[in-house]
């Protein structure tokens, strides 16, 4: 059986990349809301959401997992390859939580034109 610090430590990487999921997605609809809006910007809001409407339907399904089929797939592919991926996917999401938090401050130190 996995160990439990590893489904625990994959639990706590998946809701940690969903939190900052979700929020450069509301950092991104702040800057529309900032520059308005256009039809790229929009297009690429709605990227950002679909990725977390993703990782969000795939950690319920995951949760709902019997322990010993989430046993054998943390077994087939490998805990640490599991936990390198999701280290990337997690620097990713900092990336762009981070981008998006400076394109809002950017937009909202700019000096209002008539």
């Amino acid at each position: 059986m996995a160990d439990t610090v590893v489904i625990s430590t994959l639990y706590f990487i998946s809701v940690f990349q969903l939190i900052l999921q979700a929020g450069a997605v509301f950092y991104a609809y702040r800057v529309t809301k900032l520059t308005g809006s256009f039809r790229a910007w929009t297009l690429i809001i709605a990227a950002f959401t679909l990725l977390t409407v993703r990782n969000i339907v795939s950690l319920i399904l995951s949760l709902s997992l019997p322990a010993d089929q989430l046993t054998a797939l943390i077994n087939s592919v490998g805990a640490v390859t599991l936990i390198l991926s999701s280290a990337i996917n997690i620097a990713a999401g900092v990336a762009l939580f981070l981008g998006m938090f400076g394109l809002v401050k950017r937009f909202e130190n700019q000096p209002k034109t008539p």
